[in-house]
């Protein structure tokens, strides 16, 4: 039987470092997780996000995401919400709809963070997006039909590209079970 008493080794502001037996992990101080937007537009465009990531001194190219609840004024939103709101924030678009594609872990043997992957739709752009004041976010609209070209093109000049963003082109025509996704 594995212990399960939890000893935090450090608090942040957002994370902690703990330990569970000999096993160190991070933990989010906002326990709801994380929302990555499969968006498409009524263009049939892809909805991208590029931005610099600190930690790995590096642009990336991501699909829409964001922390549940990471900030005190949205402390008790759900994952839904935090998708809409987001979305509107990254990308200037604004969804109809945001249904549930999947969730799980986003990196199991280092974080309790879990990832809600989600699927906008009815979108309408309402503003440029870029994130707030401290993201300086570069928006793309892909054309669907060449996202992986796009995506190989940013990995060739050398972008980080999230690992869900594969995960993401995926679920751009599939439902978790394999099943074809209709519009």
């Amino acid at each position: 039987m594995t212990d399960n008493a939890i000893d935090t080794l450090y608090a942040g502001r957002y994370l902690r470092l703990c330990k569970r037996g000999s096993w160190e992990f991070a933990e989010r101080t906002n326990p709801q997780g994380a929302v990555v937007i499969v968006a498409i537009t009524p263009g049939d465009r892809v909805l991208m996000v590029e931005q610099y990531r600190i930690p790995i001194q590096s642009r990336t190219l991501e699909f829409p995401a964001g922390l549940v609840g990471d900030q005190q004024d949205f402390a008790d939103e759900s994952w839904r919400e935090s998708a809409q709101r987001e979305l509107l924030e990254e990308t200037g678009w604004s969804a109809e709809r945001i249904d549930s594609i999947m969730s799980g872990p986003s990196s199991a043997g280092m974080t309790t963070e879990m990832m809600h992957f989600v699927r906008a739709s009815g979108l309408r752009q309402v503003n440029a997006g870029g994130g707030d004041p401290s993201e300086n976010i570069i928006v793309h609209e892909v054309p669907r039909a060449t996202i992986a070209q796009f995506v190989a093109a940013k990995m060739a000049a050398g972008y980080a590209i999230d690992p869900k963003v594969y995960a993401g082109i995926y679920f751009l025509d599939f439902d978790a079970a394999g099943k074809p996704h209709s519009a």
